[in-house]
């Protein structure tokens, strides 16, 4: 133990003496706290926008005044995306998917004012973040740090002289990984420190009732995930016969890692999985509500079998006659079905989602920058599954609201009357505010399975590698 502490101290001071280190250390606890500092801007300007205009959509729905159920169910409301707290640290998709979405009769429509329609396509590679700087520029730092931790040794001679006092590579190896792990966590404390402070002082909602199990789960995330690289880089190291060989090495599969194997990914999953254009999936959409699903089944054959029906069912020979209104009853029906055309076709899309998602899943097998690229999205609330999961329960509350409409109307209103019937406040209140209850950590997990095994295997086979690695060494290698 007491040769392991010395290792470690030995290093330590060896690190503090090489000026690239100090100065690219400093670069990135710079770039972390730009980085940091501007998503709590971002996420505060964002958060007071979506609250205060959820709120003024909820007092023009009240306040919209007297008027016939469907006149209401067309006025409409509009849902806003939560921000959470921890999307200071990962933005993911979030500028993507788009932040509000109009709520109507008829219509299921898609989210609108996406922040990347403001931006360049320069977009797509990612915008300074937090996560960007721990996930691409960190390992990096790593690299540089502990390119030479055997090379020196042996260039120096000093290798032969700490062997030949006892001391075994699995002490060597494991002090310097030890150490680098020390050095980095000093370097990064400041930024851990700030996000707790920002995560306490961002006025979390109930958008995220989990926020201190996300954020240990995040920190445990990047700490397997840095520490993954910190072993690699001692394990080429201890590989190679010289300094310049182990960082070309190591460079290369940095580059491979965060930059080629994310794009190739993305693109081949695009290429396997191809989504349709946006008029293509309308087409369809308005082709299934006028002509059905099966094509062969137009709204005017559906209206007259839902008419059947019912006067055979309440025994009356006219629509009139029957103890609701009608047409209120038709709306409703023809609201049902197109929420079945609606599903089919989106249910289509989000298969093809979670394909492209697989893809990346499996592929972080082979990568764990890919695991820990998942799992930070997916607990900072701006993953593609919590934006789909709030899909569908915007989608869920939009067709209550319907329902509400064409039910009031059936019941308080007489067939052939429309704007003779005006519906008030009471029914308007009836519709409650919407609130979102985001997936929990658990269903996260059960999501990310691939993900958290691949975080394990690896670090599995990492420490048995070492180890390996280390008991065959030469006793007077170098």
């Amino acid at each position: 133990m007491q040769q392991l502490l010395i290792i470690i101290k030995k290093e330590i001071i060896i690190a503090l003496r090489e000026k690239l280190v100090l100065v690219l250390g400093g670069i990135m606890v710079l770039l972390l706290g730009i980085a940091l500092y501007a998503g709590f801007l971002s996420y505060q300007q964002q958060q007071t926008i979506i609250t205060q205009k959820q709120a003024e959509k909820r007092e023009e729905w009240l306040h919209q005044g007297d008027k016939h159920p469907h006149i209401a169910a067309h006025y409409g409301t509009f849902v806003f995306k939560p921000k959470t707290v921890l999307s200071l640290f990962d933005f993911g998709l979030d500028a993507f998917t788009g932040t509000s979405i109009y709520l109507e009769a008829h219509h299921q429509h898609e989210f609108m004012f996406r922040p990347a329609q403001d931006h360049s396509s320069m977009i797509r590679f990612g915008e300074l973040s937090a996560t960007l700087v721990l996930k691409v520029l960190i390992p990096l730092l790593i690299i540089f740090l502990s390119f030479n931790a055997y090379t020196r040794e042996r260039e120096s001679g000093t290798l032969k002289l700490l062997i030949s006092q006892g001391i075994s590579f699995g002490t060597l190896s494991w002090g310097k990984i030890l150490a680098y792990c020390t050095i980095l966590t000093i370097i990064l404390s400041p930024f851990l420190i700030g996000l707790l402070l920002f995560s306490w002082v961002g006025n979390p909602s109930q958008a995220m009732p989990d926020e201190t199990l996300r954020l240990v789960l995040l920190t445990l995330a990047y700490g397997v995930y840095l520490f993954l690289f910190i072993s690699f880089s001692v394990w080429v190291s201890l590989r190679s016969s010289t300094g310049r060989n182990a960082l070309l090495i190591l460079l290369s599969s940095w580059i491979f890692l965060t930059i080629l194997m994310p794009k190739t990914v993305v693109n081949l999953s695009k290429s396997l999985y191809t989504l349709p254009s946006m008029r293509e999936f309308k087409e369809a959409i308005e082709q299934g509500k006028v002509y059905g699903l099966d094509g062969k089944t137009p709204r005017s054959e559906r209206i007259a079998s839902l008419e059947k029906r019912l006067l055979e069912e309440y025994k009356v020979d006219s629509v009139h006659q029957l103890p609701f209104n009608f047409e209120g009853v038709k709306m409703q029906d023809g609201e049902e079905y197109t929420h079945k055309v609606y599903d089919h076709h989106f249910g289509k899309i989000k298969e093809t989602f979670h394909r492209q998602n697989r893809l990346s899943s499996f592929a972080s097998l082979i990568n764990p920058f890919l695991s820990v690229q998942n799992l930070s999205m997916a607990f900072s609330g701006t993953d593609m599954y919590t934006f789909l999961h709030f899909e569908e329960q915007v989608e869920t509350y939009r067709r209550e609201m319907i329902r509400k409409m064409n039910n009031d109307m059936a019941e308080n209103s007489k067939y052939g009357e429309f704007f003779e019937y005006a519906a008030g406040r009471d029914l308007w209140e009836e519709l409650e505010d919407f609130s979102y209850q985001p997936p929990t950590v658990g269903e996260l997990l059960q999501q990310y399975r691939l993900e958290l095994a691949s975080l394990f295997i690896w670090t599995a086979l990492f420490l048995l590698l070492i180890n390996y690695t280390n008991r065959k060494m030469k006793p007077l290698h170098g």
